[in-house]
C-alpha cells in the first residue's frame, strides 16, 4: 500500500465521519424544532380550553369563582413554564412566553390585593395580553403553530 492510498483512505474516512456528524446534527436540530412546535401547540390548546379566559362586559362573579380563576391562572403559568422549558435556547418563542408568564404574575399579584370587581379588569387585561402573545406565536410559523384564542374551546358554543 502506497502513501497515496493511505492518504486517500484517511481523507475518505474523515469526510465520511464529517458527513455523518453533520447529518446527525441536522436531524437533532430538526427534532428539537418539532418538539418545540408540539409544546407550543399543546400550550395554545390548553389555554384555549381554560374557562378563566372567557370574559365579557356584563358577567357577574359566582360564589368562589375568583378562587377558581386564580387557580386556573396559576395552572396556565405552569403550562407556560413547561412550554418554555421545551423550547430551544435561542427560540423566537421565548420572548412571547416570557410576556405570557409576566402577565400571569401581574394578574396573580393583583388578585392578592384587589377586590373581585377590580379583578374583572385585571382578567380582561390578562386575557388580552395572552391572546396577543398567542397570535404573535402563530404569526412566527402560521403553518405550524396554532392561533386559537385563550378560552375559545372552553365551552360548547351550541
Amino acid at each position: 500500500m502506497s502513501v497515496e492510498d493511505l492518504f486517500a483512505i484517511a481523507i475518505s474516512t474523515f469526510l465520511g465521519a464529517a458527513v455523518a456528524l453533520l447529518a446527525e446534527r441536522l436531524t437533532r436540530r430538526h427534532d428539537a424544532k418539532l418538539m418545540e412546535e408540539a409544546a407550543l401547540n399543546s400550550l395554545i390548546l390548553d389555554l384555549a380550553g381554560k374557562r378563566a379566559f372567557i370574559v365579557s362586559d356584563d358577567w357577574v362573579w359566582a360564589g368562589g369563582e375568583m378562587k377558581r380563576v386564580v387557580g386556573s391562572v396559576k395552572h396556565a403559568r405552569l403550562l407556560i413554564r413547561e412550554a418554555r422549558l421545551a423550547c430551544r435556547p435561542r427560540s423566537s418563542a421565548l420572548p412571547h412566553l416570557r410576556k405570557m408568564a409576566r402577565a400571569c404574575n401581574t394578574f396573580l399579584e393583583h388578585s392578592e390585593r384587589e377586590n373581585d370587581e377590580a379583578m374583572k379588569i385585571a382578567l380582561k387585561s390578562l386575557t388580552s395580553k395572552i391572546s396577543s402573545e398567542v397570535q404573535a406565536l402563530h404569526e412566527v410559523r402560521p403553518a405550524r403553530i396554532l392561533g386559537d384564542a385563550p378560552g375559545s374551546f372552553a365551552l360548547d358554543q351550541s
